[in-house]
């Protein structure tokens, strides 16, 4: 089990939620990347097991404010968004440069896909949102490490008009690398801490000349496996930061609204093998994380629930 969690599925819901964060006129704005922030946990940096999983995610985020780039609430309102989809990621034995060689394919949808502060308050409503396809993803297997690299899309097949106001993707398409390890502190690979780096880039947005700035994600934790591996919990994070500047259809506003946005996410993370004593048949991941140190950012708190089903179940070795 431990190294089943579906690193990236946690991109899984990839494009499936942006916050636009519009600073009042006299501060700045900055728009958010594709990622949903803190969906890979404690062992962010290992690849599933080979075999083909089916995976549903739920992602559950709250927030009332937005802070400016002083960490000073600069305003108020209500978001409520929710993220549901199912993925089917595969891990095969085919070696590519030594590591395991995998794919994955993600069809999300969300419910209140907020557009930008402007309509902090809205519902938009349920529908869906942009694909994440991941083509290539490796993954290397170490007596006191595992490492992982893997390359992948988002692609804009949710509903979007520039300006509309119930979008449920983001109009653009994105490219991210990723690169993660999990290191173990012991022989008995129980205890580990794991970090996961993932940098997205943007095209600009359908009929208009925005463009997102850069993200650079951090994603991981420490924990431990308990139960022969049956149950891991530990203390996830996530940090995301923007790397260059937005660009704006309107080069007064590409001058005017600069002040990269950044966000850090800390909370527990438990995953539950759901077996008998013959054979696993799934996996449950639930974790939960506040926001802090929020700049021109929303700052909140979010749930996300993972429930990761292989194809065939995994038999244990017996005695």
């Amino acid at each position: 089990m431990t190294n089943i969690e579906c690193r990236r599925f946690p991109m899984l819901i990839a494009s499936a939620m942006t916050v636009l964060c519009l600073v009042p006129s006299t501060t700045f704005a900055q728009l958010n990347g594709s990622n949903i922030k803190g969906d890979a946990g404690v062992k962010a940096g290992s690849q599933a097991p080979p075999g083909a999983y089916v995976v549903v995610p739920l992602w559950f985020y709250t927030a009332d404010a937005v802070k400016d780039r002083n960490g000073d609430e600069i305003l108020t309102g209500n978001l409520d968004a929710a993220v549901f989809g199912v993925a089917l990621n595969v891990v095969t034995r085919q070696k590519v440069l030594g590591g395991n060689y995998g794919f994955l394919v993600v069809l999300p949808g969300a419910n209140n896909r907020v557009q930008g502060a402007e309509d902090f308050d809205a519902n938009p409503g349920a529908g869906l949102t942009d694909m994440y396809v991941q083509p290539i993803n490796l993954g290397w297997t170490k007596p006191r490490a595992d490492f992982t690299a893997a390359y992948g899309l988002f692609l804009p097949t949710g509903r979007y008009e520039d300006g509309a106001n119930d979008n449920t993707g983001l109009g653009m398409f994105g490219q991210e690398i990723l690169v993660g390890t999990t290191v173990y502190l012991n022989s008995q690979r129980s205890l580990h801490v794991a970090t996961a780096a993932t940098f997205d880039f943007f095209s600009e947005k359908k009929d208009s000349e925005t463009k997102v700035g850069n993200v650079l994600n951090l994603e991981g934790g420490v924990g431990a496996d308990f139960l022969k591996g049956g149950l891991v919990a530990g203390l996830a994070y996530y940090g995301t930061f923007k790397l260059t500047d937005d660009q704006f259809d309107s080069p007064l506003a590409s001058r005017l609204f600069r002040d990269k946005n950044r966000v850090w996410g800390l909370g527990p993370e438990v995953t539950l093998a759901l077996a008998t004593k013959q054979a696993i048949y799934g996996f449950v991941t639930v974790r939960y994380q506040w926001e802090l140190a929020a700049r021109t950012a929303t700052e909140g708190a979010a749930w996300n629930i993972m429930a990761s089903f292989p194809l065939k179940p995994i038999r244990i070795p017996q005695p």
